[in-house]
């Protein structure tokens, strides 16, 4: 008996282990709801404030995702910045002072997420100025791209401010934003001032433009904000900026091959004694040269 016993005594912890363990009760109407933003130290469009703390409460329990790519600040501060959550609280810090009389923009885009179906908030920005009031001109448009006449979502659209010098594969914007899936974009609370404009895929996700890897293109000429403008194209293209370098020429099997630092258009080579025979290699930015008779090239 003392077998069936503890056989039956096991069953029963098991039974009892079963019914104490705990989870997400299944069955009922799927949360569709975002949440909602309820409170917000500062507040919406606040004005002189200095803090370097921010604090969001929502309708419901939240988690960030990705913070360092989704939250977008105007001016741009990088990414010297943390948010964390707890419970229905998300926090957010600036590693440096914020300057004076600025208004800064915060777009969370699909940063704050329910915990419960993955629900994000919704066009969820804050503004607010370090000064006695807000910039309120705009800029707004579409990138598209240039060769295929079609809309470029999450290309990011920047602004840099006037500058004797300005090289946009140098410097970093000052204002940003990313496209929609559209490749409509809106850069909002901007002060006065002259501008230049230009759009890139941020692939790298460095806010620099690579020529070698990265669409890009620009307004020429700078825009004078002072009022509301028309909406703005930005068409943009891979083209390689980088200065044309020989990379490499050598012997192989058959042919002997130069290679550039980048694709090129056209070409051409020329010896003193032999007519020679060429073609373009794996790629645009190596020529393949087949008859190469001793010292002749």
């Amino acid at each position: 008996m003392k077998p069936i016993k503890l056989l039956c005594f096991s069953i029963y912890l098991l039974f009892c282990f079963s019914c104490a363990k705990q989870g997400i009760p299944s069955g009922g109407p799927k949360d569709s709801i975002p949440p909602k933003l309820i409170s917000s130290i500062p507040k919406q469009r606040q004005l002189n404030f200095k803090q370097k703390e921010l604090e969001l409460v929502f309708s419901e329990p939240v988690n960030i995702n990705n913070p360092k790519e989704q939250i977008i600040i105007t001016p741009s501060v990088g990414k010297a910045f943390d948010a964390t959550a707890k419970n229905n609280t998300v926090t957010f810090k600036f590693e440096n002072d914020l300057h004076d009389s600025t208004t800064y923009t915060i777009s969370f885009r699909d940063a704050i997420k329910d915990i419960t179906e993955k629900n994000s908030a919704q066009n969820l920005k804050l503004a607010f100025s370090t000064g006695s009031y807000i910039d309120s001109l705009l800029l707004e448009g579409t990138v598209v791209d240039l060769l295929k006449d079609k809309p470029i979502k999450e290309a990011t659209v920047a602004l840099y401010q006037n500058a004797d010098t300005f090289n946009i594969f140098k410097h970093k914007p000052l204002y940003q934003t990313k496209t929609t899936t559209t490749g409509t974009f809106k850069l909002e609370n901007l002060k006065n001032g002259t501008y230049y404009m230009y759009a890139f895929e941020d692939k790298n996700r460095n806010l620099s433009v690579d020529s070698k890897n990265e669409s890009y293109g620009f307004i020429a000429q700078k825009i004078e904000l002072d009022r509301k403008l028309p909406s703005i194209t930005i068409p943009i293209c891979r083209l390689d900026a980088r200065p044309l370098k020989l990379n490499s020429a050598k012997p192989y099997n058959n042919y002997y091959n130069i290679k550039t630092s980048k694709n090129i258009l056209s070409y051409r080579l020329t010896a003193d004694t032999v007519k020679l025979i060429t073609c373009f290699g794996d790629d645009n930015s190596s020529v393949r040269v087949y008859n190469t008779i001793g010292d002749q090239v």
